[in-house]
């Protein structure tokens, strides 16, 4: 796993004190719950949840294939740490891909590049996750690794090429897994889940134009939620694909403007757009928000979208005749 390489600088622990189990030290995604010991129940309990796994993937095509319903209920559950880059894997096809194109991924390494992307992917290696031991250095094995994925995805998809958005999605995966693990599973994730997304279900919201809504949808919450928060979004994202981002857009919304009190007290567009971006902590825990999402389960993937423009419009964030 990624923590393996882990550089960990003198002064990292002198910024608050505590890096958490996921290796955040600040930021958005740092939560001081996460630097507490689990207890024996919790630990029993994942300890339960992994055995279920690892019985699942013993047979994963007969649980794919007969049981489909049960695999989606154990994501939005959340998938067991120890094993969740495993079974991200396994849920995008990056396993099967991986060995396929054994060899590949150090072909693509040893080409040079365009050197406009490579200089715009330098710029963006630098910017990703520097509250993370992981990236936390100016030349430690995060930031390297980072800047392999990247550029070797814009060497192995040169008409999509590289954007920026794709540089928080593939630091996300290098924090649980090695660096051509990662690879397959970011080249997996786009190919199987993105490129459509980006190509239709945006353009058609016109979410592209809104500062938060870039960060929620095409950064995967990455740079907004609590880690726990994240993980277990990409968990369910894994198996259900863009749907699960407008649920928990949705919830937000929601969560943040779901009574009159603070629809009052965010009565002006800069307000609102303020919460947006800087979202407040007792909304966005995995407890509070995933299992509010969970009340768009039942919803298909065009009334998501649906609900998800009418709701915008509603807070005026985007035009009526849009």
């Amino acid at each position: 796993m990624a923590s393996e390489v882990f550089d960990e600088p003198a002064n990292i622990l002198m910024v608050n004190g505590a890096v958490d189990r996921y290796g955040f030290f600040e930021g958005e995604q740092f939560c001081e719950t996460n630097t507490r010991k689990l207890s024996e129940s919790s630990l029993n309990k994942i300890r339960r949840k992994e055995l279920k796994w690892q019985n699942m993937l013993s047979e994963w095509d007969k649980w794919m294939y007969y049981k489909t319903d049960r695999v989606r209920n154990q994501c939005r559950k959340g998938i067991a740490p120890a094993i969740r880059s495993r079974v991200w894997q396994y849920l995008c096809g990056s396993h099967r891909m991986m060995q396929i194109e054994r060899g590949k991924y150090k072909v693509l390494l040893r080409m040079s590049g365009d050197p406009k992307t490579i200089s715009q992917i330098k710029l963006d290696v630098d910017r990703q996750l520097p509250n993370h031991v992981l990236f936390a250095t100016s030349h430690g094995n995060g930031k390297a690794s980072l800047f392999n994925v990247l550029k070797a995805y814009s060497l192995l998809h040169p008409a999509t090429g590289y954007c920026q958005a794709q540089a928080p999605i593939a630091a996300a995966l290098l924090i649980h897994m090695p660096e051509e693990d990662a690879f397959w599973t970011f080249v997996c994730l786009c190919n199987r889940y993105m490129t459509d997304y980006f190509k239709s279900d945006l353009v058609k919201c016109n979410t592209e134009p809104i500062y938060f809504a870039i960060d929620w949808f095409m950064c995967l919450y990455t740079r907004n939620l609590p880690w726990s928060t994240v993980l277990r979004i990409l968990d369910m994202f894994f198996f259900e694909g863009v749907k699960v981002l407008f649920r928990i857009a949705l919830s937000i919304f929601q969560l943040l403007l779901g009574d009159s009190n603070s629809r009052r007290r965010l009565n002006s567009m800069d307000k609102l757009m303020e919460s947006l971006r800087n979202l407040p902590k007792n909304i966005v825990g995995e407890h509070v928000l995933i299992n509010h999402s969970f009340r768009y389960t039942f919803i298909t993937k065009q009334e998501l979208v649906k609900l998800y423009r009418t709701q915008l419009k509603s807070t005026e964030l985007i035009s009526s005749s849009s």
